[in-house]
């Protein structure tokens, strides 16, 4: 029983942190193409 409840739980932390990494990663994409559009930040 101990050993379902330890896997249940490490099954929605892995979840919550792909999550996560994926949400940044793509974020991050969308920062990066907004910075190379943005005429203040060109020198």
């Amino acid at each position: 029983m101990d050993l379902l409840v330890f896997l249940v739980g490490f099954g929605v932390f892995s979840l919550y942190l792909l999550g996560y990494v994926l949400v940044i990663t793509s974020q991050n994409k969308i920062q990066d193409e907004q910075d190379k559009k943005d005429p203040e930040l060109k020198n």
